[in-house]
């Protein structure tokens, strides 16, 4: 995925697989997940957003795992998000700390 507004965005969604991706070049978010629930990312590559490489809103019961993020403004954000587990990503060059 390159060169759009987001590279993956799913909202009120359950059991969501966001694995082995190559996302670069967003506007906004690499991948966004908002109000849902048992969800997994792993195995992407995401790099140079506008925004969060990842970014999870309002979620709950979502792995993080084996992720290389690079040269985004941030890396993984989670916001007002409950039972998340964030293990073995890669996160290097942010534009913000």
């Amino acid at each position: 995925l390159v060169n759009s507004v987001w590279g993956f965005l799913s909202e009120d969604s359950t059991s969501i697989v966001v694995n082995n991706n190559r996302i670069r070049d967003m506007k906004e978010d690499g991948i966004e997940l908002k109000s849902s629930t048992s969800s997994s990312i792993s195995g992407n590559s995401i790099q140079s957003c506008g925004d969060d490489a990842i970014h999870l809103s309002i979620s709950s019961d979502v792995t993080v795992v084996d992720n290389t993020l690079v040269n985004s403004v941030w890396g993984f954000l989670s916001e007002d998000s409950t039972s998340i587990v964030v293990n073995n990503n890669r996160i290097r060059d942010m534009k913000e700390d």
